[in-house]
């Protein structure tokens, strides 16, 4: 276990402000990457991968390249091809791990390649199955927490992604979902977290309010703890939130799963703790295949 965490759980959290200032986004569009966002917020993501791949093999010093990579590949990986047969989600995560070691080898503290790490592990851990997700866990909380801690802000040219916003709803997240049992301490050096998760997920909508993914996970974190705690207004206050989210119309191509979620949660509280994204949205995706029809991002 890393200092990081045992700062964590013996200081409070340093703050997170309300609103960060990231680089507007004509100053991104301008940028030496400008079209690699603009391919990006336009949902280009092929395009984008063989323009940021070709232009880091020419440019192998050049470390933002690695993180437009390793993003477009994950977006690639959960809204084109999560749902496809023949899609080898092991090599597709491990390369996404592999691109984002290879800039944090340049850049160790960069926060974007620290975030995509910890995604493209927990992807790894998910396609790997339990073992290697508790075997995991350690570092992807490592690498959330310091994307999380750190100063860097950053938002996409669409909204889609939003530093250190995102990695803080990480981290919420991750608190959830990690069992809070001593077998998990001892093996990893890290266990779940209720009072954590509420903590980030509260800051994550702080940092970017009004933002669906966010209060989702937040609703759900609420329900969780109000169950587990015997707090029946915490109960009530997260299935509040999940009813506002359920009524919110989506504003990118991914809210609308959270949305879909948000209800399903809210009608059924008793799913909260156990409820991941990606665990439901594979069901979802299952489901709508077994109709011949296949599953949005």
């Amino acid at each position: 276990m890393l200092a990081l965490l045992a700062l964590l759980l013996s200081t409070p959290s340093p703050a997170v402000p309300p609103a960060p200032q990231q680089a507007a986004p004509d100053a991104l569009a301008a940028g030496a990457h400008g079209d690699l966002e603009r391919l990006y917020t336009q949902g280009r993501f092929d395009e984008g991968l063989a323009l940021a791949r070709a232009r880091l093999d020419a440019n192998p010093r050049d470390v933002d390249l690695y993180w437009h990579v390793a993003r477009l590949m994950y977006e690639i990986g959960e809204r084109v091809q999560r749902d496809q047969a023949t899609y080898d989600k092991e090599a597709w995560y491990a390369e996404m791990l592999s691109v984002c070691e290879r800039g944090l080898a340049l850049s160790p503290d960069h926060p974007h390649l620290l975030f995509g790490k910890g995604i493209a592990l927990g992807r790894l851990g998910t396609t790997r199955g339990l073992v290697a997700s508790i075997r995991y866990a350690d570092d992807i909380e490592q690498a959330w927490l310091a994307a999380a801690n750190s100063s860097y802000t950053y938002r996409s040219l669409g909204g889609e992604e939003i530093l250190p916003c995102d990695p803080i709803m990480a981290v919420g997240t991750f608190y959830r979902m990690v069992p809070d049992l001593w077998v998990v301490k001892v093996l990893t050096g890290t266990r779940g977290d209720l009072d954590q998760a509420l903590t980030w997920l509260q800051k994550a909508d702080r940092c970017s309010p009004g933002r669906i993914e966010i209060m989702k996970e937040l609703g759900v974190a609420r329900i969780c703890a109000g169950q587990k705690r015997g707090q029946d207004e915490l109960v009530v206050q997260g299935i509040a939130t999940l009813r506002k989210v359920a009524a919110m119309p989506p504003t990118k191509p991914t809210d609308h799963v959270d949305v879909k979620h948000a209800a399903m949660v809210a009608d059924d509280p008793d799913m909260a703790c156990a409820y991941s994204r990606d665990g439901q949205a594979e069901v979802d995706a299952e489901a709508l295949q077994s109709q011949g029809m296949r599953a949005h991002p």
